[in-house]
């Protein structure tokens, strides 16, 4: 595998991208006061919308979920973006980190990675990125890269089972980061 010397910064320019993508989203969920209460009340299942989003192992739900708990705490006409990247801006101490570390490494010990689930992850993941982005390759090595720091990130209120998928979508992002255009001329020599 090459070694990137621009992904720190692109990987950098998707967390700001999903940042703001989240602000915005959460704006437009608290301007409607019957849809910022749908997001808070318990359902039947016992967890709220937001609390359904950090079961999510994807990084859009994440960063949303983080941004409506955030928006709870804004002082007086405060945008959510603003809270945000304050939140963002200065990294987790690496003591909490590694508390996360352990904790997700010892549920993985106990119960393995779930490979599937991190798969349909990755296959959605995927889905939302062939519009999106002119080079699919490129964009599925900076979403592990992300993947590789937001898994262990105190930062977010992502469930152990959330984090145990992202961990499994590290180095699947990077396999499939790796085989797209195989699979791709496979399929045409088929048809």
């Amino acid at each position: 595998m090459e070694i990137d010397v621009y992904e720190p910064a692109e990987q950098h320019a998707l967390l700001a991208r999903l940042l703001r993508e989240a602000a915005g989203r959460a704006e437009e969920i608290l301007a409607s006061p019957a849809q910022a209460a749908r997001m808070r009340a318990i359902a039947d299942d016992g967890y709220s919308a937001v609390e359904r989003l950090e079961h999510s192992p994807l990084a859009d739900d994440q960063m949303l979920a983080v941004a409506l708990r955030l928006s709870g705490r804004l002082p007086m006409g405060e945008r959510v973006a603003v809270a945000l990247d304050r939140h963002f801006r200065i990294p987790a101490p690496a003591i909490t980190q590694e508390a996360q570390r352990r904790a997700i490494w010892h549920d993985v010990d106990a119960n393995g990675l779930p490979i599937e689930r991190a798969s349909r992850a990755v296959t959605d993941l995927e889905r939302r990125l062939v519009g999106r982005e002119s080079d699919l390759d490129r964009a599925l090595r900076v979403h592990a890269a992300l993947y590789s720091d937001l898994w262990c990130d105190p930062r977010i209120g992502a469930s152990v089972s959330a984090r145990r998928v992202m961990l499994a979508m590290v180095s699947l992002l990077h396999e499939r980061e790796e085989t797209p255009r195989f699979v791709a001329r496979s399929r045409e020599r088929t048809a």
